[in-house]
């Protein structure tokens, strides 16, 4: 008898795996690369290909995990769906994004390359935000979005999501949230199919799909959803065959761990990276090694840990108060 894989548990560790991926893709990119290595060994450029991987794996699985998880906000009536889920995740989002901001000004303003010079950029990140820092404005909107276009195919409102990344990158992380939401039934076909040689012709699939982030002249954002969209069944297939609690728990802590990422990397790039470029050749193969993944665990714990006593305070709560 063949065995019906858990979509839900599958898409839990797709999201572990995003998690660390889309972590470990910024630590590299945006810290670990900019360090002045004086070392003969290319480890930095070991890293720099598995942050490649993990950037074009990352934010398409632990969004359409999360994508998955919201589907049940779509069937709640118009009020509580604004009252419960909207205002509480875009009041959240502006009081995250306004504690990002004053970290990233006080302790390194180019961590992100987004300027902030005067009331007119800070009005334009409010509103359509950069990607990096979307997650919770794309959380509380797109499933009104979803909601309004039910009669719509999804292909469609998906395809209209991807056209939008050629007017604002705000739109890319929109897509494959909206992926999670509307295709359901293609997510649940990819992981009962999963295998072997599935892994490798999707992988072959991703590797493709990947090759027009080296195209100059596509668009950055619609390549960014191109690659993801083309590597999804490769990265779920991967989940369904590397399941385990770990990766798992990882995924369970997808939002409060992203949401660390930024405001984690301001002041430890601030601090590490002109000590670091200055140490010896033996300090630096050692720190060259490990860092990427010192720093991305500590991050995914962070998130982990936030997680763990959000559920112990809510325990606390008597049932009455939260209703």
């Amino acid at each position: 008898m063949t065995r019906t894989p858990d979509t839900a548990g599958v898409l839990a560790t797709a999201a572990g795996i995003g998690l660390c991926g889309a972590i470990a893709e910024f630590v590299v990119a945006r810290h670990y690369l900019q360090l002045e290595w004086v070392i003969g060994p290319p480890v930095p450029l070991v890293w720099w290909a598995a942050a490649g991987v993990g950037g074009v794996l990352g934010a398409p699985l632990l969004l359409v995990y999360l994508g998955r998880r919201a589907t049940r906000l779509v069937e709640l009536p118009w009020g509580r769906l604004v009252l419960t889920w909207v205002v509480p995740c875009l009041a959240a989002h502006l009081v995250w994004l306004a504690v990002t901001l004053v970290l990233l000004r006080r302790f390194d303003p180019g961590l992100l390359g987004v300027p902030v010079r005067d009331t007119g950029e800070l009005l334009s990140i409010l509103v359509l935000p950069p990607p990096l820092l979307s997650l919770l404005y794309v959380l509380a909107l797109v499933p009104v979005l979803v909601k309004l276009a039910q009669r719509i195919p999804a292909t469609a409102v998906v395809g209209v999501l991807a056209a939008a990344t050629l007017l604002a990158d705000t739109a890319v992380f929109a897509v494959f949230l909206a992926v999670g939401l509307l295709l359901t039934r293609e997510i649940d076909r990819v992981v009962e199919t999963a295998s072997r040689r599935n892994l490798v012709l999707r992988g072959a699939v991703a590797v493709v799909g990947a090759a027009v982030l080296g195209v100059d002249r596509f668009p950055a954002g619609l390549a960014t959803v191109v690659a993801g969209l083309a590597a999804l069944p490769f990265g779920l297939t991967l989940a369904a065959m590397a399941r385990g609690r770990l990766l798992a728990a990882m995924g369970a802590a997808a939002v409060p761990g992203y949401l660390l990422l930024v405001p984690v990397m301001a002041p430890a790039d601030k601090v590490l990276l002109p000590r670091l470029s200055v140490q010896g050749s033996a300090v630096q193969l050692m720190v060259a090694a490990v860092e990427p993944a010192v720093l991305t665990a500590g991050i995914v714990a962070g998130g982990v840990v936030l997680v763990a006593v959000g559920r112990r305070v809510r325990a606390r709560i008597p049932a009455g108060a939260v209703r």
